[in-house]
């Protein structure tokens, strides 16, 4: 039975190691201390015991997963490993550590696969030698529910250990979309524009948080809104990939972070897991949290003329003006997006559709938006909302310019 091992064992790490036992492989699970270990396989233990309850497992089923998950006794535990999947902290650092610690101990054709969000797969195979066999897997938070894996090249990686990694992703039911070694990939650099405008209307007293959420449900047919999403993912972790997709990117203006977001990590004010984010999570009912000052906003006489057109072929609901901006003004940044990661190379048309779709629970995936939209309908809101903005972050792409 193929033995996989885990680096890690955070909520990511115990949630892959959940997964592939599930599908039938033995897994050795690590991380700094062994409370951590065998409190992550009782919380697996907890949630298979609710799938019991559900009926939608068998006891004997969830008894097999618990004994396929073995805590490691020390880097020898990992000898046998097919892959090495390291789900540790967002810090090239931090991960090349992990893996050098049993880097020695496997055989030569272990395959190493990094869980990373948003960092260089490359340089995390230099700063461990191990360029050819280190390949990305990017897993979406819950692992053992959310369907997509974004499997990663970096410029070293062996073609045959990215084929092998993705054929694992597949036989654990997982759908495999393909990227190269840019920041973000293609979830987390493509999506950047949902939060960000999101912030930057929020900032500028447009609308309040859940008027800009209900916005976007409504008008865009989006399961969650921005600032529900965000205190779903966490606030800091959301922070943290704008930052290091910024900073990889030469730090360009339609990417920038938003200070909000960094106020918010400094207080400690983080989401659904500390009860409070851009909503308080007291009672039955979330509540707005963040309270700017709204101030009076005509739409600029450009915009409305590129807005009707571009909303008539983009929205999933009719919505009244200023919801049909809030929502256009965050698609349109997105379809951007994926037009420059496009013809960067980062992904296929396809694939870059399936990842938004599945790993962000977009109705549509940015390509498809666009072409139903009409890719001049798009440049020519661009361009009326960059005649709005000093910083030149609406700025087309050339490629949507160029079609």
């Amino acid at each position: 039975m193929t033995l996989i091992g885990v680096l890690g064992a955070g909520t990511m790490g115990a949630g892959i190691g959940q997964l592939v036992a599930a599908h039938g492989c033995n897994v050795v699970l690590s991380d700094v201390n062994d409370q951590i270990v065998r409190q992550a396989i009782e919380g697996i233990g907890q949630r298979l015991g609710r799938l019991v309850a559900k009926g939608s497992m068998t006891s004997e089923n969830r008894d097999q997963v618990l004994k396929r998950l073995q805590p490691a006794t020390g880097s020898e535990s990992f000898a046998k490993c097919a892959l090495v999947i390291e789900a540790v902290a967002e810090r090239v650092d931090v991960k090349a550590q992990v893996f050098e610690s049993v880097r020695t101990k496997v055989s030569p054709q272990t395959i190493f696969a990094s869980n990373t969000s948003s960092l260089s797969i490359t340089k995390i195979g230099q700063a461990i030698g191990e360029g050819r066999r280190l390949v990305g897997m990017h897993f979406f938070n819950p692992a053992p529910l959310m369907p997509l894996v974004e499997i990663i090249a970096g410029t070293e990686s062996d073609p045959a250990a990215v084929d092998k990694v993705a054929a694992y992703a597949k036989e654990w039911g997982k759908t495999v979309v393909r990227a190269i070694d840019r920041p973000g990939f293609i979830v987390n650099r493509i999506a950047r524009g949902f939060y960000l405008e999101s912030l930057r209307m929020l900032g500028e007293g447009i609308a309040g948080v859940a008027e800009i959420d209900r916005s976007l449900r409504e008008a865009g047919g989006f399961r969650l809104g921005p600032f529900e999403l965000m205190d779903l993912i966490g606030i800091d972790i959301n922070y943290g990939v704008s930052v290091s997709v910024w900073e990889q990117l030469d730090q360009p203006a339609r990417l920038k972070p938003h200070p909000l977001q960094a106020e918010l990590c400094q207080r400690g004010q983080l989401g659904r897991k500390t009860k409070r984010g851009f909503y308080v999570y007291q009672g039955e009912e979330a509540l707005p949290a963040i309270e700017l000052e709204q101030k009076p906003f005509q739409i600029p006489k450009p915009v409305q003329e590129a807005l009707a057109p571009f909303v008539a072929r983009a929205a999933e609901n009719a919505a009244p003006p200023l919801d049909s901006y809030i929502f256009a003004r965050v698609l349109v940044t997105i379809i951007n997006e994926a037009m420059f990661a496009f013809a960067e190379g980062v992904a296929s048309k396809e694939d870059i559709d399936t990842a938004l779709r599945l790993g962000t629970n977009y109705p549509r995936g940015p390509m498809q938006w666009a072409e139903q939209i009409g890719l001049d309908r798009c440049v020519t809101l661009l361009r009326a909302l960059n005649s709005t903005v000093d910083d030149g972050r609406f700025i087309p792409a050339e490629l949507l310019e160029r079609r």
